[in-house]
This record gives C-alpha cells, sequence and structure tokens, in this order.
C-alpha cells in the first residue's frame, strides 16, 4: 500500500456511494416489442399494448385486452484479443522511476487480473404486462406496458473503455448489451383518433433511481472490517416523454411519425474524505477532499421513427387482411455518455436503422415477419478506446391465434426473435488522433541512477485492447403472451 492509499484508509471521513438506477426501454429497443406482433416494426403496425412505447397514436386501432406474456433471451457474444507484441508490457522497474501520471500504471506482471478474451453467455427471462383501456371510445384510449426481467430486477456492471479497466477485469465488454438487457420499463400513454385519417398520442416513460449516501467511518487502517455505516437510501421516478402520430391519406396508405427524446439516468457522487492528521492536503477554503464523479447507465440517444406501410382494403376480423412496410428510426448517438459519464474521444455517428415488415391473416391466424439492419454507431476503435459493438442484422416472426382457456376465447402468440451481430476487427493505429496511451514513457528517469529508465523505450501499455481485437455473436428470443379481451 503506497502512502497516499494508507492516509485515505486511516481517514475520518465521509463517502457516498451511490447505488445504481435502474434504466428505461434500453431492451425495448434492442428487441422491440417482444412479445407483439411484428416486433421490430411496433411502430408502424403494432395492435396491442406494445404500441404503448412504440406509438401511442395506433392505441385507438388496438383491441382493448389485458396481456400477460413471457420472453427468454440468449445471448452469445465473443471478443478475441489479438496476442500482444514482445516489448510492450510494463516492466517492474517502473516502480523505480519518476514517471507518473493521475493513473499510475501497475507492472504488467502485477496485475490483479490477466488480459483474456471475453465470452458473453447471458440468459434473460422478461415477464410482459400490458393493459389497452378506452376512456371515451376511441377519442381517448388509455395504454401500460411493462417489461420486467425475472432473474434480476436491477443489474448494473460499469466498465472503462481504455487502459483504466486494467485495474479491474482486464477484459472488454459489449458496450450495448450487458446490464442494458437486464433493463425494467414502464410506460404510460395516451391515444387520440382525432378523425378518419388522423391519430395522435402522447406517453412517458418511466425509470426507477434509487440513490444511496452512505456515510462510512474507518478508525483504524490496519483493521478495515471495523466500519461504521450510516446509509441514507432514496427511491424516485424519472419521466421520459415521447410522441406520435399515424396519418391515413387514403383506406390503403398509411404513414407514421415517433419522436423518443434522448434521456440518461445520471448518478451524480462526491466522495468527502477527511484526514486524521494532514489538513494541509484540503482544497481552500474546504475541510475535506472533494472526490467527485458521474455514472451514466442506459444512455440512449434521441430517437426520429417514420414508417409507411400499405394495406389491404379487405378486412379480416376488424384487421386489414395484409400489411407491408417499411420503418426507418433515426438515432442521435453523437450525444452519447459511457458508463462514467464520459463522451468518447471519437464522437459516435448518428445512425439510421431500418426494419421491412408485414404480417398476413390466414385461416384465423396471423402471421408477421420483420427484418431489418441496424449499423453501430461505434466508429473503428484505431486509437486509446475499445468500445466493443457490432452492426446487426435483426428479424422477428410471430403467429397469433384465438384459443378457448378456461371457457373464454383468449388470444395467443407465440414469438420468436434473432439477431446476428456481424465481426468487427479493430486495429490500433499510431497515428489515430487518440493514439493508445504510452503508460512508461521514455523520458521517465531511474530515481536511483538519474539515468533512463530500463525498459521505457517504444510503447508499453496494459490497454487490454491492443494491438487489436474482433467481436462476433447472436441473439436468439422466444415468448408467448396471452391476451384476454376486457
Amino acid at each position: 500500500m503506497n502512502r497516499l492509499a494508507a492516509l485515505v484508509l486511516a481517514a475520518t471521513g465521509v463517502l457516498f456511494f451511490p447505488a445504481q438506477p435502474a434504466r428505461a426501454s434500453s431492451a425495448l429497443e434492442i428487441l422491440g416489442s417482444p412479445t407483439g406482433a411484428n416486433a421490430l416494426t411496433a411502430r408502424l403496425f403494432s395492435r396491442n399494448a406494445g404500441a404503448t412505447y412504440f406509438n401511442p397514436a395506433l392505441l385507438p386501432e388496438a383491441t382493448p385486452k389485458l396481456e400477460a406474456g413471457f420472453f427468454g433471451l440468449l445471448t452469445r457474444g465473443k471478443i478475441h484479443l489479438t496476442p500482444r507484441p514482445d516489448g510492450v508490457d510494463v516492466p517492474l522497474s517502473i516502480y523505480d522511476t519518476s514517471a507518473s501520471s493521475t493513473r499510475p500504471p501497475i507492472a504488467t506482471a502485477d496485475l490483479p487480473n490477466p488480459r483474456s478474451d471475453t465470452d458473453e453467455d447471458d440468459h434473460v427471462l422478461y415477464a410482459v404486462l400490458g393493459i389497452v383501456r378506452p376512456l371515451a371510445g376511441k377519442y381517448l384510449v388509455f395504454g401500460f406496458y411493462s417489461l420486467l426481467p425475472v432473474n434480476d430486477f436491477l443489474d448494473e456492471k460499469g466498465f472503462f473503455p481504455d487502459e483504466r479497466e486494467q485495474y479491474f477485469s482486464n477484459q472488454l465488454h459489449f458496450e450495448q448489451l450487458g446490464d442494458r438487457l437486464s433493463a425494467t420499463s414502464f410506460a404510460f400513454a395516451l391515444g387520440s383518433q382525432l378523425n378518419d385519417w388522423l391519430a395522435v398520442g402522447a406517453g412517458i416513460d418511466i425509470a426507477v433511481v434509487t440513490r444511496s449516501n452512505m456515510a462510512v467511518y474507518l478508525p483504524d487502517a490496519a483493521h478495515q472490517e471495523n466500519v461504521l455505516l450510516d446509509p441514507d437510501i432514496r427511491t424516485n421516478s424519472k419521466f421520459k416523454p415521447y410522441l406520435g402520430a399515424a396519418f391515413r391519406p387514403s383506406p390503403s396508405v398509411a404513414v407514421v411519425a415517433t419522436l423518443h427524446l434522448g434521456t440518461s439516468n445520471d448518478t451524480n457522487g462526491e466522495n468527502q474524505v477527511r484526514m486524521w492528521n494532514y489538513q494541509t492536503q484540503y482544497p481552500a477554503g474546504l475541510n475535506y477532499v472533494p472526490q467527485i464523479y458521474t455514472l451514466s447507465q442506459g444512455n440512449e440517444p434521441a430517437r426520429l421513427g417514420l414508417g409507411a406501410s400499405v394495406v389491404s382494403r379487405r378486412q379480416v376480423e376488424g384487421r386489414p387482411a395484409w400489411e407491408v412496410g417499411l420503418v426507418a428510426v433515426a438515432e442521435r448517438w453523437s450525444q452519447y455518455r459511457d458508463r462514467h459519464g464520459e463522451a468518447p474521444p471519437d464522437t459516435w455517428h448518428n445512425t439510421v436503422t431500418m426494419v421491412a415488415g408485414g404480417n398476413v391473416a390466414w385461416r384465423q391466424r396471423r402471421l408477421s415477419f420483420d427484418l431489418g439492419y441496424a449499423p453501430s454507431p461505434v466508429p473503428d476503435q484505431t486509437g486509446r478506446t475499445n468500445y466493443v459493438d457490432n452492426s446487426r442484422i435483426v428479424s422477428s416472426a410471430s403467429i397469433e391465434a384465438p384459443v378457448r382457456l378456461l371457457g373464454r376465447e383468449v388470444e395467443a402468440g407465440f414469438y420468436l426473435f434473432g439477431s446476428v451481430f456481424i465481426p468487427r476487427t479493430a486495429n490500433k493505429d499510431p497515428n489515430a488522433t487518440h493514439p493508445v496511451v504510452d503508460e512508461f514513457p521514455d523520458t521517465a528517469i531511474d530515481i536511483r541512477t538519474g539515468l533512463p529508465a530500463t525498459g521505457a523505450a517504444g510503447l508499453q501499455t496494459n490497454n487490454p485492447g491492443y494491438p487489436g481485437f474482433d467481436s462476433h455473436g447472436f441473439m436468439l428470443g422466444a415468448g408467448f403472451c396471452l391476451r384476454i379481451a376486457r
């Protein structure tokens, strides 16, 4: 333990550790409406409670029903690290030099975890609950929709996208997967059919945000198991509004538009460290050392959705006999903040996701299909950062039919989802705008001899992404849902 760490541990301190917040809608934006027909084109075709989130202007066309279902998702993702060349390890000799920075590197041999590949193997089971209920005919329809992970109501995993991860897992992680797929979502909306050709809707997406202020007193650094705690835990809600509209210029053509505002759940924390006999360490005007930080979970960009469809004039049980259409969703990823509230030094790209879909009535059943392309917003990771993300081919399929259950007629549906990560390779470039950091600079001096430090020449780094990596994977999901007319 170095001297500074000993001072902090021996401090009489007040430390505030915030519990992570639950994110809203992250999983929905990846999976679509998991137990709804046309899951990935729900902004255009949804006729169930999923319209509550994806396009509330479609609620007046949804059949008033209570729905409940389950959806299981399997994720397989692999990140393979390129072997490191000779001479890039940080040698033990760094401890005898003047090399210093705000984050002193550890000798490669002393890292708490060895650099290793990543094998994501996640299983998430979701419970889906929803309701559509007219309040004033089609002039005002209420919708509620929720997606609840059964395994983990709250799952948060932070990691750094650069050399700082050497102090922790020393691995790379998929930026858009992991804890973002364990999102709990609650959405409420109202939709209104204003006339034969125009419907509008608005809703709110609710996140449950928990903050815990933890006062910690550690009286003796030699006995770290002896601490006194004073927790102050608070839970509140954060609301994200969104809008939708559906325009029908003719009985056979429909055009929709949606707007979901960007949001992030930021937790601002501060450690206030008091030192027993080192008041000279305090900044001017304070009687403690402030340590301020931000955690940002489930950062989502503003999304503008546009869609158009052609529908059959023939009706089957109040729905067109067939529908086909295209949905484009523009996403403003250039404002992205990662899990530590930091903007990527190489700005992410804004993207447009394209999905084509359709459905058809067949013998009292309705079949639906979607196929699309979701580009990655992450630029090539040729420099210091290791944001791992792949463009994806996405698809969904479903079948819905009326069945008799306990003497009542209900609608039952079976749903499939698939996504393939397009393989991607990253190679570090010394000429990148923000290159990999040389953690043992050539200018380092041996404090014993006054000569240039041994092993400092060239690039030495513990960045787990150096000299490169490749990533690929897939997601598969299946679920069912029952809908009961009210």
